[in-house]
């Protein structure tokens, strides 16, 4: 009986070697981790279509982070943070630029300069408190705030900052 307990004993023991850095892993991306994957063109060319990303959970996203986000569509996007709220975003669909707080965006990061008009609305906007107003990096295959369907997204629809991508 004394051997069947130290037995007992040992393989507890040893599974804490397995069930603790699971335990980690499984906490980790669960609270502080979450996978997403990019689905479509409209972050060409920084993204592909069927990238991976890694997204910090609780990060506080910044004016040109990536982050993947809830909609009024089916489905999470991902997008460029532009603005904040309280910002002014003023896009000029002639030339291309987009202004927030009266500064043209200096923007290597897009396919193409922004020309097409969504037709959610008049500009300049300004952000509501706690939004963002988000973009696409191929400005012209993207549906993203400048959409009524879309519009500017509430902080508590952000599910993450992206930190990392890999293609598979």
């Amino acid at each position: 009986m004394a051997k069947k307990k130290r037995n007992i004993k040992n393989w507890l023991k040893e599974s804490m070697f397995i069930l603790i850095p699971a335990a980690l892993v499984f906490g980790t991306f669960t609270v502080v981790i979450k996978p997403a994957v990019v689905s479509g063109n409209s972050m060409n060319d920084t993204y592909q279509n069927g990238d991976h990303l890694l997204l910090w959970r609780h990060a506080e996203p910044k004016k040109g982070d990536v982050i993947v986000c809830n909609s009024k569509l089916e489905k999470a996007l991902v997008k460029r943070v532009i603005a904040e709220g309280g910002d002014t975003v003023d896009i000029d669909f002639d030339t291309g630029t987009v202004k927030v707080n009266g500064e043209v965006l200096v923007e290597p990061y897009i396919k193409e300069l922004t020309t097409t008009d969504e037709g959610g609305w008049d500009y300049p906007i300004t952000v509501p408190d706690d939004c963002y107003f988000v973009m696409g990096d191929n400005r012209n295959n993207s549906r993203d705030s400048r959409s009524a369907d879309v519009g500017c997204i509430p902080k508590k629809d952000i599910q993450g900052v992206a930190f990392l991508k890999w293609a598979m």
